[in-house]
């Protein structure tokens, strides 16, 4: 059987940390989000994508940067992110799903994308890569998504209605192992133990220093752009302090 597999960008404007900070300047003239999508439409290949925002108000500013660069959008709760996702999928025909948040300058697309073949080959419900032993997603490195089927979104769907695992999406799959299948991979690139890493942008913080780090390696394509930043942050013992402290203010 051949499944429509998909990727699904959630983002709105609506940060607590940092409001609107999908839509800030973020490298040149464009935002977080334009970085993103611009990326994608060159490295997704013939993987459809899509970004799923919320109904609120402000985040008309995230339509219109999809309308602008003519990338689909949806638009679902804002909290319950998991439903969100779900109408997002059935929209689009989504049985495997890539899910990626926005607010990564460094995501890695093209080694996130070998998640779907993972998915399908261990017929797991769930694959991730790992950091010393948890799903990536659960550490602060901001570097790759995660693959679900859209099967065990749906029942995750009927079996919590707590709010954290509503925003969170996939938290509730890989915390009930026993209820479903969960495939981890260590992470590639020598991160797989790099938890005192942040590469996530959520503070004003993260902003100003992540601008700096863009500066630096953005212009490199990945991965080799990963494995810079590990040369640069190896180098630069003021880079690794501040990751810490905002690590540490901002736990997950």
């Amino acid at each position: 059987m051949t499944y429509h597999s998909g990727i699904i960008i959630q983002a709105r404007t609506g940060s607590s940390r940092l409001p609107g900070k999908m839509t800030m300047p973020f490298a040149g003239n464009m935002n977080l989000l334009e970085l993103m999508l611009t990326d994608f439409k060159q490295t997704a290949g013939e993987i459809p994508f899509v970004v799923a925002t919320s109904v609120q108000r402000g985040d008309s500013a995230i339509v219109d940067v999809c309308r602008n660069l003519d990338v689909p959008y949806f638009r679902g709760p804002e909290q319950d992110v998991l439903e969100r996702f779900i109408l997002t999928a059935k929209q689009f025909g989504f049985d495997n799903i890539i899910r990626v948040c926005a607010d990564n300058p460094f995501f890695d697309l093209g080694t996130t994308l070998g998640l779907l073949d993972v998915l399908t080959e261990m017929r797991c419900d769930y694959a991730g890569f790992s950091i010393n032993g948890k799903p990536s997603i659960k550490t602060h490195l901001g570097l790759w998504g995660e693959a679900v089927t859209f099967k065990s979104l749906l029942k995750t769907s009927t079996l919590t209605v707590e709010p954290k695992y509503r925003e969170h999406v996939t938290n509730y799959l890989y915390s009930n192992q026993p209820e479903f299948q969960i495939t981890l991979i260590p992470a590639p690139y020598g991160f797989h133990n790099r938890e005192d890493l942040r590469f996530t942008l959520d503070t004003e913080i993260d902003f100003k220093f992540q601008q700096q780090l863009y500066q630096m390696a953005g212009g490199i394509p990945n991965p080799e752009r990963l494995i810079e930043l590990l040369k640069i942050t190896s180098e630069n013992e003021q880079f690794r302090v501040t990751m810490r402290e905002e690590i540490h203010r901002n736990s997950k």
